[in-house]
């Protein structure tokens, strides 16, 4: 079965390919069809779009999906803009229907939390707080105001890197293993760095290192527990 799958993609670079020819701007690439979404430059979005075929319409989702996978990141590195498409809205139509599979995506704005006597109490105790280095605070702050859960979740642990750091004699910083495991516990310190004499296969080396996620990584939420066993370490 043939299945025509289409996604739009959040990015500041404007399709402006062949506009001269006073067609909507378009360009193809390994089987995806780019344009611009709706009019022409009115959207911060393009549309991209294939006919895939496949044996249900999962199939073909996960198909795009690993086209869009490699596509969406090179058009943001030659652009050098911004873009994204893993939460915008998409649709899948079988070839010959009449329905379709249809996911739509709002943007909403966010809520903000109250800052009050606590928080101000916090602060001053974070201030006074020999334990918790600037490069805690900056490597965090960081993560809080970045997008995409790569660039969250390398901050994030950067910013427990610098909570751990110890000095040695020699002059050479080195982790204090001990408390790594206060802060995260047993078995999120294994997933995450290993041990001290094999981390080669933790998921922090292996993102500093140049390894992108594999399969299994996506089974665990390491942002969410990660984050919560910092703060509650933060409030102790």
């Amino acid at each position: 079965m043939r299945y025509r799958v289409e996604q739009r993609i959040h990015t500041l670079a404007q399709n402006v390919v062949d506009h001269s020819t006073g067609l909507p701007p378009t360009f193809t690439a390994e089987g995806v069809t780019f344009t611009p979404w709706q009019e022409w430059w009115t959207h911060p979005y393009w549309l991209a779009t294939s006919d895939i075929k496949a044996d249900n319409y999962k199939g073909s989702w996960e198909a795009f999906q690993k086209c869009l996978s490699r596509l969406v990141p090179r058009i943001s590195v030659v652009s050098q803009c911004y873009a994204a498409y893993r939460v915008e809205p998409f649709l899948i139509l079988r070839e010959g229907s009449d329905v379709s599979f249809v996911r739509w995506v709002e943007e909403r704005g966010s809520a903000g939390l109250m800052f009050m006597e606590d928080e101000q109490e916090a602060l001053e105790l974070l201030l006074k707080s020999p334990e918790i280095p600037d490069e805690f605070h900056y490597y965090w702050n960081d993560a809080t105001n970045s997008t995409g859960y790569a660039s969250k979740l390398v901050l994030m642990l950067s910013a427990v890197e610098a909570l751990v750091k110890i000095k040695t004699p020699g002059g050479k910083p080195q982790k204090d293993w001990d408390k790594l495991e206060q802060i995260l516990g047993p078995e999120l310190k294994k997933e995450l760095w290993g041990t001290k004499d094999d981390h080669e296969k933790a998921l922090r080396h292996r993102l500093i290192h140049g390894e992108y996620f594999q399969p299994k990584d996506g089974q665990i939420d390491y942002f969410q527990l990660l984050h919560v066993s910092v703060i509650k370490y933060l409030g102790n």
